[in-house]
């Protein structure tokens, strides 16, 4: 008897589209943590600290931009 449902490529989806939407969020949500802290840090005049969170958002920001090529690369695929 035929499959209406492949529940195996189902459940693969749903757990992509809930890993990728919580990683990305949470990836964004590090860019404004490193952004406010740098900011606040500059603003009291502690460098290194601020420079460890600017780098900190830097590197979050090119996961994040990374994340939505790849994205866009699999969405396109197919």
């Amino acid at each position: 008897m035929a499959t209406i449902v492949d529940t195996k490529v189902l459940a693969e989806l749903i757990a992509a589209a809930l890993l990728g939407g919580i990683g990305v969020t949470a990836i964004f949500g590090l860019v404004i943590y490193g952004s406010t802290r740098f900011a606040d840090l500059r603003r009291e005049g502690k460098v290194v600290g601020a420079a460890f969170f600017a780098v900190v958002a830097g590197l979050a920001l090119a996961a994040f931009a990374g994340g939505v090529v790849m994205a866009l690369l699999i969405m396109t695929d197919k």
